[in-house]
């Protein structure tokens, strides 16, 4: 008795395990958005050509039997090269791919901030010096200003 009551609790550990591995571990949509097609160049799930189907179907086989994501990707690799895949690899000159744009967006923002800062600075004396009025031309300006207002 003692042997069952042993068998059936390893049975019952062993059962997430087996359910988990059965249950698909992504969804198609999502491969479908990291994928291209070897033979139109557009990612799969935008494509119809026979190629995408194929390879649809193949990730669709995979899929069922338990493959992770990474597992199917890295058999199509293995059989197209990495230009199957629609982001290049984060890691040797696919990670040019990845910090050229970022360096670029932040050498972009430099510059633009150096600007403003210089253009600022340019433009302050300016209006300091426009501020400072001879006091005979304020004294003027204030005459002209009190002689509008008793004619009205």
């Amino acid at each position: 008795m003692r042997r069952v009551a042993l068998l059936a609790l390893l049975l019952l550990a062993l059962l997430p395990g087996a359910a988990a591995a059965a249950t698909p571990q992504f969804t198609m949509a999502e491969i479908e958005a990291e994928l291209m097609c070897p033979t139109c160049q557009s990612r799969l799930d935008l494509s119809h050509s026979p190629a995408a189907d194929r390879i649809r179907a193949y990730v669709e086989r995979r899929r069922d039997e338990g493959w992770t994501k990474q597992q199917v990707k890295d058999a199509l690799v293995a059989d197209f090269g990495p230009s199957v895949l629609a982001a290049p690899p984060a890691a040797g000159m696919g990670l040019v791919a990845w910090l050229v744009p970022g360096a670029l967006v932040a050498g972009g923002l430099v510059v633009v901030i150096a600007l403003t800062l210089v253009w600022r600075r340019r433009r302050a004396p300016a209006v300091a010096a426009e501020r400072e009025l001879d006091p005979a031309l304020d004294e003027r300006v204030d005459e002209a200003l009190r002689a509008f207002g008793d004619d009205e």
